[in-house]
């Protein structure tokens, strides 16, 4: 059985769409421009901290020409580890100075062990 977390969907769909916008070349302002939607919603959007609209999903699949279940057919693998390190992003840039320095020792004592 699965965990699908809200969070790890909108990274994977994001970068889904940033994937696809710089396979054609196109900055966030054009594909913003071309979709209808500011310019700060799309990087919202890519960068996983908004979910995509209804609406703006259907402006997406018709602009790349893909069918709506494309944004949700997540190479699980690969998002697993990503989900994961975007957990210990997370953590880092939250959790203040201590954390980081308690986390910076232990990677420090890990990578000592098994160099």
């Amino acid at each position: 059985m699965h965990n699908y977390q809200e969070k790890h969907l909108k990274i994977a769909i994001g970068k889904l769409i940033a994937n696809k916008r710089k396979t054609l070349n196109l900055s966030q302002e054009i594909l913003a421009e071309k979709l209808g939607i500011a310019t700060k919603t799309l990087s919202k959007i890519e960068n996983g901290h908004s979910f995509v609209s209804a609406e703006t999903l259907c402006k997406l699949c018709n602009f790349f020409n893909l069918p709506p279940k494309v944004f949700f057919e997540i190479n699980e693998t690969i998002d697993i580890n990503e989900q994961k390190l975007n957990t210990l992003i997370e953590k880092l840039r939250y959790g203040g100075d201590e954390k980081i320095d308690f986390y910076t020792n232990i990677i420090n004592i890990i990578d000592t062990k098994y160099k």
